[in-house]
């Protein structure tokens, strides 16, 4: 049994600091406040301290107090068993948990760590917790209106059927690979008969090998010595042609007359010469500029000098013109005497340069003759003939010792493919057995798995499973209808293949639930509430001692609320809160929310 027992909280929502509220109090409490006021927030609150979340999904940013704005601060004492636990969490930029056992620092060092100890402490998940300690009208409206389908569902959550679904889906999955091995397999045995039906021999006789014929490799010998003779012969035949060529050349060639031009004709340095045109055809330039310098001045008005301004001699520039005239006279005809000798020399040098030239191409040839070789070309007709037979010879033999090989390589490959065939085929039908005997096995563990798949499917175990549960649920919820309802309404939910219908009878007749009014609706709705409440109590690991019943009594007319009170306060082991902004019981014990300037605060 889990007592969760005092509940603290500061800056929570619109809350402000130090709130406390005893949670086992009283068997049953009102909490009245306006709209808005925070009434419901205090389940939220719980479910925070004990969870790190809510069933709204609201925020951590948006559960600190706005005005306040300093994060938020939750604490719960509880007990399971005999074991007294308190747990504090402090958020601020970041969250700090810490829980205590009988007074001994249990904590992880994470938060989350943390959270789940809590978890395994109190024995059930998130869900199943705000299932059991926190109902609304709205939540029951939507399952008792929802499609059969989806009822069915909420019901498979609800009452913790998930692990039924988790199996068939596990039990699919493994169905689906079995299915793919059972696919591969029969592949591969129609692969395999496939090639036993494209390869099914009529005979597998073997084939029988031909004889070599002779070949005569002393033929092949005699072939190769007359074609190296041959190949001699053309080689003397090609000297012969090259010699006889050589003569030809050296016949063309008149070596008398050359030696004769190389004795008489003598070879003339002209390096002194050019140097020497080249001094008298400076000097020559000098003489020239000098005349024509004198000659100016001659045939020049202003006999005076541009420089001293003196009058100058005319006979003085008469001698010097006439002196540097003869002088260029006479230096022009030295050059004319040297260029003559130049050019006849360079006439005999060039002479003998040739001379020399043919002379060596003469000794080059007379050095390449052979005097030894014949000039006449001998016949090689013969031979080529003998030749020309012998090689025919010996290619007619190589044709049919080819052909033989050749064909005894075809009967090879032939007897070769025979006997890979003959082996493949033992192998495959040697396949063929183990995997038929595979497919047999892999076929009935296929069918195990899907008679399990069809054990864990909606129509298997888990309508089985649910279709129980219902009867209880249905049970539960007609005893509290028939004290909410003097037993005028009963109610049944009848499972079907994937759906689960709900009928109600109004004193024995069978009314569509959309046709009740508000307030008849509320009794079923209330009744649904407090069967499934104590269904998933009895069904769950741990009973909690907590239910918050948010807005119930809102459409029931003041006989149904106090009958709903009778039935509160008979339950064992439960501390109610009813939650309303309006109506309360003048009996019983009730905490006021008020909300003032923006802020919360418990009164009562």
């Amino acid at each position: 049994m889990i007592t969760l027992e005092k509940l603290t909280w500061s800056n929570c929502f619109s809350y402000g600091s130090n709130n406390v509220i005893d949670l086992q109090d009283n068997t049953l409490t009102q909490l009245v406040g306006t709209n808005g006021a925070g009434k419901s927030s205090i389940p939220l609150i719980l479910e925070e301290v004990l969870f790190n979340k809510n069933s709204k999904g609201i925020r951590k940013a948006d559960i600190s107090n706005r005005i306040v704005d300093n994060g938020y601060d939750i604490t719960l004492a509880f007990r399971v068993g005999e074991d007294q636990y308190n747990l504090d969490v402090v958020r601020r930029a970041n969250i700090k948990v810490k829980l205590l056992k009988n007074g001994e620092d249990i904590s992880s060092h994470t938060a989350t760590n943390t959270y789940k100890t809590v978890e395994e402490i109190i024995g059930i998940d998130f869900k199943t917790f705000s299932q059991i300690v926190y109902q609304n009208t709205n939540a029951s409206l939507q399952f008792l209106t929802a499609t059969d389908t989806n009822r069915k569902k909420f019901l498979i959550d609800l009452l913790q059927l998930n692990k039924y679904v988790a199996y068939f889906e596990v039990f699919r999955e493994i169905s689906r690979g079995i299915g793919v091995d059972v696919s591969r397999v029969q592949g591969r045995i129609a692969t395999i008969e496939k090639w036993l039906t494209d390869n099914k021999l009529e005979n597998t006789s073997l084939l029988s090998k031909v004889d070599l014929p002779f070949f005569s490799e002393k033929d092949e010998k005699n072939l190769r010595s007359l074609q190296i003779e041959f190949e001699n012969i053309s080689e003397k035949i090609k000297k012969i042609n090259q010699n006889n060529f050589y003569i030809e050349q050296l016949e063309s060639i008149d070596i008398n007359k050359i030696r004769n031009i190389l004795a008489t004709v003598v070879k003339t340095d002209t390096g002194d010469m050019i140097e020497s045109i080249g001094a008298w055809s400076s000097e020559l330039k000098h003489e020239v500029r000098m005349r024509d310098k004198y000659e100016s001045l001659r045939n020049s008005d202003n006999m005076e000098c541009p420089t001293c301004n003196q009058s100058i001699d005319i006979d003085f520039v008469n001698n010097s013109y006439n002196e540097h005239k003869d002088r260029a006279e006479f230096c022009s005809t030295e050059v004319q005497k040297i260029q003559v000798k130049l050019d006849e020399a360079e006439i005999n040098n060039n002479k003998h340069h040739h001379a020399e030239g043919e002379s060596d191409e003469w000794e080059n040839l007379y050095r390449s003759i052979d005097q030894s070789l014949p000039k006449t070309i001998p016949d090689s007709d013969f031979l080529q003939q003998s030749i020309k037979d012998l090689k025919d010879k010996v290619n007619s033999q190589k044709e049919e010792l080819q052909k033989a090989i050749n064909r005894n390589n075809d009967v090879e490959r032939f007897n070769t493919r025979i006997g890979i065939i003959v082996e493949q085929e033992n192998q495959f039908q040697s396949q063929l057995v183990e995997l038929i005997d595979n497919l047999q096995k892999i076929e009935d563990k296929l069918s195990s798995v899907e008679i399990l798949k069809k054990a864990f499917s909606t129509n298997g175990l888990l309508a089985y499973k649910i279709e129980n549960l219902v009867k209880d649920l249905e049970e539960l919820t007609n005893e509290y209808l028939a004290e909410l309802s003097d037993g005028r309404f009963s109610l049944e939910f009848v499972v079907l293949n994937d759906k689960l219908n709900v009928n109600i009878e109004d004193n024995g007749k069978s009314v569509d639930i959309l046709s009740l009014s508000a307030g008849e609706l509320a009794r079923v709705n209330t009744a649904t509430l407090l069967a499934i409440r104590k269904l998933m109590s009895s069904i769950s690991k741990s009973q909690i001692n907590i239910l918050f019943l948010d807005e119930v009594t809102n459409v029931l007319d003041e006989l149904g609320k106090e009958r709903l009170v009778e039935i509160l306060l008979r339950e064992e082991n439960l501390n109610t809160y009813i939650v309303s902004h309006g109506w309360t019981h003048p009996l019983l014990g009730k905490i006021e929310v008020i909300k003032e300037n923006e802020m919360s605060r418990l009164d009562g």
